[in-house]
C-alpha cells in the first residue's frame, strides 16, 4: 500500500495522545518475553523518532514549505504529549511508567527533536556546500560548548543537524564519540545512530539517502508519495526488527579499533601514528575540555601514546584540560609530565595560553613549571610577562614571584628588586617578594 507522509503524521498524532502512548507501550510490553521497563520506553521513543523523521523526509520531498509545516506540527505533538502526561494523575503502575518516560527516554526524544528538524532542513537544502566531515562537525559542537555562546541551544542544534545530514548521506559515526562526547552532544548522536540503524532495516527506504533532487526523482513514479507502510512502524513496536539506544550497531575501521583498545591496555604501543590518528587524538582531548566524565584510565593511556610519539601538537589542549583538574587527580600529574617531556617545544603553547588568560588560576602552576626548566631566554620572558600582566597583587602573583626567585639569575634579581620597590603593599604579598628576591640572590652567589 502506498502511503503519503500525511498518513504517517496521523500515526504520530495517535501515539502522542495519552491513550495512544499507553496503548503503544502495552503493544511493546506484550511482545516481550521478559518485561523490561526501560527497554519498552526506549522502543517507544525509537519508533516515535523514526516516524517523525520519516514524516519530515516525506514533507521535504514535497517542498520547503511542507517541511516547515510538518516540523512545527511534530514539535507541537511531542510537546503536547509531555504536557498531557505531566497534567494527569494515573493509576500507580501507569504513573510509574510515565514518570520514568518523562525523566528518561521521553526527555531524550524531546531534546533530539530540534536537532532532527535542523537535520532535515540541512538535508533538504539544494546547495550542499558543507565540506566538513562528521568528525570535524562533532569537534565544532564541543568547541561551541566551550565558548558558552548566548544562543548555545540554537547553534548547537544547527551543528548537530549538520551531523545528522551527513549521517543520512552515509557518513559513519565513530564509536569513540559515544564514549567521549559531552552529555548534551551524546544524547543527540546516540539518537541519530539509532535512527540510522532503523533506516537500514526499513525496507521502504534505500539507505544511505542520495541528495534531495535524486530522492525526489525516485518517487516521481508514485506521484511524489513516499512508499511507506504503517505496518512497518507498528511491527517495530511489536517485537519486529528494530533498534533502540540499548542495541546500538556501529561500523568500525582500524582507527576505531585502535582507540577502543585504549580502554583495556597498550595493544598498539609499537605503532607509529599517521595524520588521522593525531587528528582524532586532538579531537578527543578537545572533547575532554568540556566533558570531565571521560574515562580517566582511557585518557591516561592516550597521554602515554602522546608522550611516546612526542605529539607536541596536543600542548594547547593539555593546558586547557589542566585548568579544571584537581592537583590530586592522577590525570593532573600525567598532563604535567607530558608537557615536561616535550623539552621546551611546549613553550609556544604556554605563551598562547598566558596571553589569552591573564588572570587564570593555572598561571602560578605554569610559573612553577617554567622555573624548573633549563634557563633560556624564552622561559625568562614568559615568567616575566606572566608576572607583569597579572592584574592583582595577591597570593597567586606572590607565588609567581617565588617561582621567579627559584629560576634565579641576575635578571631575576633586578626584576624582583624593581617589583619590590614599586609595590604599595605592606602585608604578606610584600613578604613573599622579599623571600623571592633573597632566593634569587642566593642563586648567583
Amino acid at each position: 500500500m502506498l502511503r503519503d507522509y500525511q498518513e504517517l503524521m496521523e500515526e504520530v498524532k495517535e501515539i502522542t495522545t495519552i491513550d495512544g502512548f499507553v496503548a503503544a507501550c502495552l503493544e511493546i510490553k506484550e511482545s516481550m518475553f521478559f518485561y523490561e521497563r526501560d527497554l519498552m520506553l526506549a522502543a517507544f521513543s525509537a519508533s516515535l523518532e523514526l516516524l517523525a523523521v520519516v514524516v519530515m523526509l516525506g514533507a521535504a520531498l514535497k517542498g520547503e514549505a511542507e517541511l516547515q509545516e510538518a516540523y512545527a506540527e511534530l514539535q507541537s505533538l511531542v510537546d503536547g504529549l509531555f504536557t498531557d502526561l505531566n497534567k494527569f494523575q494515573f493509576p500507580l503502575d501507569v504513573q510509574y511508567v510515565v514518570d520514568n518516560f518523562l525523566q528518561g527516554a521521553g526527555l531524550q526524544t524531546r531534546l533530539r527533536m530540534q536537532a532532527y528538524g535542523q537535520m532535515m532542513q540541512c538535508y533538504s537544502s539544494q546547495a550542499d556546500t558543507d565540506e566538513a566531515d562528521l568528525d570535524q562537525i562533532l569537534e565544532e559542537a564541543h568547541q561551541l560548548l566551550q565558548k558558552r555562546d548566548n544562543h548555545l541551544e540554537q547553534n548547537l542544534n544547527l551543528i548537530l543537524g549538520r551531523a545528522g545530514a551527513r549521517m543520512l548521506r552515509g557518513a559513519p559515526l565513530r564509536p569513540i564519540w559515544l564514549k567521549i562526547s559531552h552529555p548534551r552532544v551524546q544524547v543527540v548522536i546516540q539518537g541519530l545512530q539509532t535512527l540510522m540503524n532503523n533506516f537500514k532495516v526499513t525496507p521502504y527506504f534505500n539507505f544511505p539517502l542520495e541528495d534531495i533532487a535524486t530522492e525526489r526523482q525516485k518517487r516521481t513514479i508514485v506521484k511524489g508519495n513516499i512508499v511507506s507502510d504503517l505496518g512497518v512502524f507498528r511491527n517495530f513496536r511489536q517485537g519486529g526488527s528494530g533498534y533502540t539506544d540499548f542495541n546500538t550497531v556501529l561500523d568500525r575501521d582500524k582507527y576505531d579499533y585502535f582507540f577502543e583498545s585504549l580502554f583495556s591496555g597498550f595493544e598498539h604501543i609499537d605503532a607509529e601514528p599517521d595524520e588521522q590518528v593525531v587528528d582524532l587524538i586532538l579531537k578527543i582531548l578537545g572533547a575532554r575540555v568540556v566533558n570531565p566524565d571521560i574515562n580517566p584510565s582511557f585518557l591516561i593511556r592516550l597521554l602515554v601514546y602522546c608522550h611516546r610519539w612526542s605529539l607536541v601538537e596536543v600542548s594547547d589542549l593539555i593546558l586547557q584540560i589542566l585548568v579544571d583538574l584537581d592537583p590530586d587527580d592522577p590525570l593532573y600529574f600525567e598532563c604535567w609530565s607530558l608537557l615536561k617531556s616535550f623539552g621546551g617545544k611546549e613553550l609556544p603553547a604556554i605563551r598562547r595560553f598566558v596571553r589569552a588568560n591573564r588572570d587564570s588560576p593555572l598561571l602560578p602552576y605554569l610559573a612553577l613549571f617554567l622555573s624548573h626548566g633549563p634557563p633560556t631566554k624564552r622561559r625568562w620572558s614568559l615568567l616575566r610577562e606572566m608576572f607583569e600582566h597579572y592584574p592583582e597583587e595577591n597570593e597567586e602573583k606572590a607565588q609567581m614571584a617565588v617561582s621567579i626567585g627559584r629560576y634565579g639569575g641576575e635578571e631575576a634579581v633586578t626584576f624582583l628588586e624593581q617589583a619590590l620597590e614599586s609595590t604599595e603593599h605592606h602585608g604578606p604579598y610584600r613578604e613573599h617578594l622579599k623571600r623571592a628576591l633573597e632566593r634569587a640572590r642566593q642563586s648567583i652567589n
